[in-house]
């Protein structure tokens, strides 16, 4: 047990160091600081409930819970809002999520496939990447599923040990309380409910219909509807709104959602788009001494864009005879398939990397499984060591382009860190009235601000060549405002398409003109976003 823990612990300290150099060197994303909108910013009131004369968050959007808001603002109230508090506890999740995977794996494939398993986890560059920076959010998706499972199989295999199957029903308990909490955190979680339901179905259907009481099924159900009660809540008093207005098939993004697992598996889909990609204009030199250290690693042993994994992975899955015998085998082969079905028929979801993670851990348990099976024979325990230490070889060979990207190149623009001085910058404008036009600016400078600074969202009006006579009386008057000042990216780097252009368009013609007080640029020097005003032309 003494071993087994410092494993467990080992694999996730590796995750929280890794985790920690990365931390710094994105700028604060929108979505990543979306949970925080019921603090800072006015919210719905279909999002919320008055209990005891207090109004209480139940939902953050129609599909996601107020989980984390509830979880982390005592955080952001004591030590403040900032990438360290926002970003530490996330890790801290993934840290966590580790830890329990090993003693899932350990339970159910022994040591030598949990110590595989965990360090394939710890280092893997789409997990770490996406438990660091959680704009998904997935890391509470993690940590709850993988505690949510561990909890109902050792329920399951202390009940295998009793004739009767009465047993303690604290693990029954607290692994559907964590699959319950984890609906309500990301209504999603439907996807990897799939997967584990067909998946127990099938592999375990015996044991499915036996441990079937009517006492375990009162005691899961009541756990499940706990940890649900929020969204389930919401959802009585807005007419299944969750799944109303986000439950829609389409087939015709399966290709591209393929495309995406198979990305995410190397490990490679976050350059580009969390990172700049080394051919951007005026990289920099690296200043941190893991910045130095990582370039040194860079020029010596080359790009590493991809880990290898999705090639392993097949290769490991066309060798049936390895891994057939194996439940807990066939089971993460199904959860995969099935999670991945479901995610690839829905409208408008499956086909980013936050999206695809979560279907992790189950293919590395599935991989770690298999090598298992091959030590297991004696012509193979070295392949199969050799094999693990070379996934976990090139798993820390792309972090570390990631990292030296990050240091050299800066973060792409959604993560931008040009964020941090417009940050700074707008403290000058306290008391007038600053009208953002573009995404990814408000969200993150009322979490920066704690909801201190006079933002509204102005885009509406510019979404459209010919936008409704109230809202174009609404956008002369912002234009009008001499008091007003205006936030927005520089053109060519909007995220909403043509608003700068409709914008100036649209002052034009009520006889005004754009004066640029401020360019924002990012630490590599980039111009990204814009502080600007309108004045009478003449003027």
């Amino acid at each position: 047990m003494h071993r087994s823990l410092a494993l467990a612990l080992a694999a996730s300290v590796l995750f929280l160091a890794l985790s920690v150099l990365m931390l710094p060197y994105a700028g604060i994303q929108d979505d990543e600081v979306l949970f925080t909108t019921p603090l800072y910013l006015h919210i719905g009131k279909e999002f919320l409930v008055r209990i005891l004369h207090r109004d209480v968050f139940l939902m953050v959007t129609s599909y996601i819970g107020a989980l984390k808001t509830m979880l982390l603002a005592p955080v952001f109230s004591r030590l403040g809002t900032n990438p360290w508090t926002l970003r530490l506890p996330v890790a801290l999740l993934g840290a966590l999520t580790v830890f329990v995977f090993y003693f899932l794996a350990a339970g159910i494939a022994g040591r030598w496939a949990a110590l595989l398993g965990a360090f394939l986890l710890a280092t893997d560059p789409i997990f770490l990447l996406t438990n660091t920076f959680d704009w998904g959010p997935v890391a509470l998706e993690h940590v709850l599923l993988v505690t949510g499972t561990w909890s109902l199989f050792r329920w399951a295999r202390a009940a295998g040990a009793e004739a009767n199957a009465k047993v303690d029903g604290k693990h029954l308990t607290l692994g559907f309380l964590c699959l319950g909490l984890a609906l309500w955190n990301k209504a999603i979680f439907l996807w990897a409910l799939s997967g584990l339901t067909v998946g127990a179905l099938t592999v375990f259907p015996t044991e499915v219909r036996r441990l079937t009481t009517r006492r375990h099924l009162r005691i899961g159900a009541a756990a499940f509807l706990l940890g649900a009660l929020p969204l389930i809540v919401y959802n009585v008093r807005h007419r299944n709104a969750t799944l109303r207005d986000n439950a829609h098939l389409d087939l015709r993004g399966a290709v591209p959602k393929l495309v995406q697992l198979e990305l995410a598996l190397n490990g490679s889909s976050l350059f580009g788009y969390m990172v700049s990609e080394e051919w951007m204009p005026q990289p920099k030199p690296a200043a941190s001494p893991a910045g130095r250290a990582s370039a040194w690693l860079r020029e010596h042993l080359g790009a590493r864009r991809w880990t290898g994994f999705a090639y392993v992975l097949g290769l490991l899955i066309a060798a049936v005879p390895l891994w057939w015998r194996s439940r807990a085998a066939r089971f993460s082969l199904v959860f995969v398939a099935v999670a991945w079905l479901a995610m690839a028929v829905t409208r408008d979801a499956g086909g980013s990397a936050h999206h695809v993670i979560l279907l992790w851990p189950f293919p590395l348990l599935f991989a770690a499984i298999a090598l298992a099976r091959l030590a297991e024979f004696r012509a193979g325990k070295w392949p199969a060591a050799a094999v693990g230490v070379a996934l976990v070889a090139m798993n820390l060979a792309v972090l570390n382009q990631y990292l030296v990207q990050f240091a050299r190149n800066g973060p792409a623009e959604t993560f931008t860190d040009a964020i941090d001085p417009l940050s700074d910058r707008v403290t000058v404008f306290a008391g007038r009235p600053i009208y953002v036009i573009d995404w990814g600016m408000v969200n993150v400078l009322e979490f920066l601000h704690q909801g201190r600074v006079d933002l509204s969202m102005a885009s509406e009006p510019l979404m459209t060549d010919a936008p409704p006579e109230p809202q174009q009386k609404a956008l002369r008057a912002m234009i009008a405002n001499p008091a007003a000042v205006f936030l927005g990216r520089v053109a060519g780097q909007e995220m909403f398409p043509l608003v700068n252009e409709r914008l100036d368009r649209a002052a034009q013609s009520y006889g005004f003109r754009k004066e640029v007080i401020q360019s924002i640029a990012d630490s590599n020097g980039r111009p990204r976003f814009e502080i600007f005003r309108f004045l009478p032309e003449g003027r």
